[in-house]
């Protein structure tokens, strides 16, 4: 202990403070129930989806690529014929004109008139004028024959040349519009490929769908307790309740205590022999009861 003017050195008493965040107590029971809730929750493994979760071709789409993928594969019998004509024309398998089967036709009604002109009018002509002239069978009548025979015959190549000539402008022409379109037709031994390949990719598409569904299901299965437990933990690990208690020791200085003492013993002294608030001690008082 120190002098009478210093202060202790050991405390003369402690305090002790409580703190508590604990919830109310009308909220226990809940809090308690949710916990229970989240022990049940944790301990009941989840399930996956048992059935498929990919939605199959219907028989109408199935029917359709079935009958696509045959096609495809078959080729259409159009193309090739397409295909076919156009490089013939290209080769000018068509430029001869032996090779149209109408142009002998067409040439022989173009000249027609001709033939009837020169057999049953010129030919006849010139016979009766060198008849009638008494020169028939001459050497003049046979010149004049030849002539017109000459002239017929001219007549009728120029016929048959034009005509040739415009069927070969014609076919020309018709090779060089092959020509232009023979790409489009290379073009078209790739379109049943296409389609084959269209339904390739669609099979492929519902494969990696089925596949994506094993791999969920297996995922699933593998995080499903992990999942569990992630949920859980905050559910039961909110709120931070906790109590809290601490001890302060206190420490009193003895002159301050002594003063203390001495200012309410004066009080009392001055109250009982003193001058009170109304003017009159309680010594007083007392002497005036019993003189």
């Amino acid at each position: 202990m120190g002098d009478f003017f210093g202060g202790r050195d050991e405390p003369t008493r402690t305090q002790t403070s409580v703190i508590s965040n604990d919830p109310p107590a009308f909220q226990k029971p809940f809090l308690e129930y949710g916990y229970e809730q989240a022990r049940d929750l944790y301990d009941t493994p989840r399930s996956y989806y048992t059935g498929t979760t990919v939605v199959p071709f219907a028989p109408q789409t199935q029917e359709a690529m079935t009958g696509i993928e045959t096609r495809a594969r078959a080729g259409s019998p159009l193309v090739t014929a397409a295909q076919n004509l156009t490089a013939s024309t290209l080769a000018g398998d068509y430029l001869n004109p032996a090779s149209n089967p109408y142009l002998t036709s067409a040439m022989d009604a173009a000249t027609r008139p001709m033939r009837e002109a020169f057999t049953q009018d010129i030919m006849p002509g010139i016979d009766a004028a060198f008849s009638g002239a008494g020169r028939y069978g001459s050497g003049m009548q046979a010149r004049t024959q030849e002539r017109a025979a000459e002239d017929y015959l001219q007549s009728l190549g120029d016929v048959g040349s034009r005509m040739a000539y415009s069927n070969f402008a014609d076919e020309r022409a018709r090779q060089a519009a092959a020509g232009v379109q023979a790409p489009a037709m290379a073009e078209l031994d790739y379109l049943g490929l296409e389609r084959l390949g269209g339904i390739g990719a669609a099979q492929e598409g519902m494969a990696a769908r089925q596949l994506q569904e094993d791999i969920d299901r297996y995922n699933f299965a593998q995080e499903e307790q992990r999942q569990r437990l992630a949920e859980y933990l905050p559910s039961v690990s909110g709120g931070g309740y906790s109590t809290q208690t601490s001890v302060a020791p206190l420490y009193e200085d003895d002159v301050t205590k002594y003063l203390g003492y001495g200012a309410t013993g004066a009080g009392i002294l001055g109250d009982l022999f003193g001058s009170s608030k109304g003017g009159t001690s309680a010594y007083q008082g007392l002497r005036s009861i019993f003189p």
